[in-house]
């Protein structure tokens, strides 16, 4: 989006569209760089950094605190307040963009979060002004997926367990879900939301030939006619399937989406699956379950509190895997951020409609 203006002389120019991008430990300044692509459609890019968020530990607590308590809980980065005051576009990876933010920008005409989610930016704030939003919806999809599938097999194949125990000088044969250890073609895939994440780990699990099941009440179904996914309502699904895999954005209408009556209707030898959001299950009551032996098992990637306590109730199960919150962890994902901001961006700047509209 280029906008007209006249110089001394009285003739028509063309004012360039600034674009600030803040770079940080995950999305460096490098692969930042793919920004410049832009100055092709009479772009102005200028690249900073968030020096707070200089490595992936420190992002991801960052990560966790905005999603528990909101985009004000994290403070404001000062390089970005400082350089954004004329801008017509701003890129970020995990700074906020907030009301300090917004309210210290004159021309603001679209924000970037090249995130998955897009909880380090006000949305209301940006509504309000008539500030675009768009973020990366799928930019970690891939990886997602692929690590799903991963946890699927490693619950019900003890992987992870007898890797712990071999470790431990224990050569382990018989496990507590011995008799429900079934190929994974002989079992059924429940996936709860199927977004871009969701899409991905059927298309994985086709390939071996597992049977799959969906619950998606937003999407449109007949979209999905020949995807060979079978649509059901939740607690149909809750009663079906052998692995059950949350694949829903936390908000309020899905915290704690799978509590103690959804575990319930769940088969006694079924799997739950969290790769998504800690939110989206309830801790106490999938403890219990699992205790009280009342679902074969889960894998999880996701804590309420991260890193997980020594003494959490977790670690005195034996049918439970866990990993250090790694499911979207690969060397593409950053990468694929950049990509897709640039193309909606280009979209942008050539007077098109942007895909990845969030308000």
């Amino acid at each position: 989006m280029t906008f007209k203006d006249k110089d001394v002389w009285g003739e028509i120019k063309m004012t360039k569209t600034k674009i600030l991008c803040v770079a940080d430990g995950g999305i460096t300044r490098d692969l930042m760089q793919q920004m410049h692509e832009l100055e092709q459609y009479n772009a102005d890019v200028t690249i900073i950094e968030d020096k707070e968020m200089y490595a992936m530990g420190p992002i991801t607590d960052r990560m966790l605190l905005i999603e528990h308590n909101g985009v004000d809980a994290a403070p404001t980065c000062r390089e970005l307040l400082e350089n954004c005051a004329d801008k017509d576009i701003l890129v970020v990876h995990v700074a906020s963009i907030n009301k300090e933010i917004i309210n210290a920008c004159k021309n603001l005409k679209v924000a970037a979060v090249l995130r998955g989610g897009y909880e380090n930016a006000d949305v209301a704030a940006l509504t309000e002004k008539n500030i675009k939003l768009i973020n990366a919806p799928w930019r970690s999809a891939n990886a997602v997926a692929d690590f799903t599938v991963g946890m699927m097999i490693a619950e019900n194949k003890n992987i992870a367990r007898s890797h712990k125990l071999i470790f431990e000088g224990k050569w382990c044969k018989k496990y507590v879900n011995q008799e429900y250890i079934h190929d994974m073609r002989a079992m059924t895939a429940g996936i709860i939301g199927f977004g871009y994440i969701g899409q991905r780990v059927a298309e994985r699990l086709k390939g071996f030939g597992t049977k799959v099941v969906v619950y998606d009440p937003y999407i449109d179904k007949s979209k999905f006619a020949n995807s060979g996914v079978e649509f059901m309502e939740l607690d149909q699904l809750l009663e079906t399937a052998d692995f059950v895999s949350v694949h829903l954005r936390l908000s309020e209408k899905t915290h704690h989406f799978i509590g103690a009556e959804e575990l319930q209707k769940m088969k006694k030898t079924a799997y739950l699956i969290n790769t998504a959001r800690s939110g989206l299950v309830d801790t106490a009551a999938l403890v219990t379950s699992l205790r009280n032996k009342d679902i074969g098992g889960a894998a999880i990637d996701v804590y309420d509190e991260e890193p997980l306590p020594k003494n959490h109730p977790y670690l005195q199960l034996n049918n439970i895997t866990l990993t250090s919150h790694l499911a979207g962890t690969s060397c593409d994902t950053m990468k694929n951020s950049v990509e897709i901001g640039v193309e909606d961006l280009k979209r942008y700047l050539t007077g098109k409609s942007m895909l990845n509209v969030r308000n």
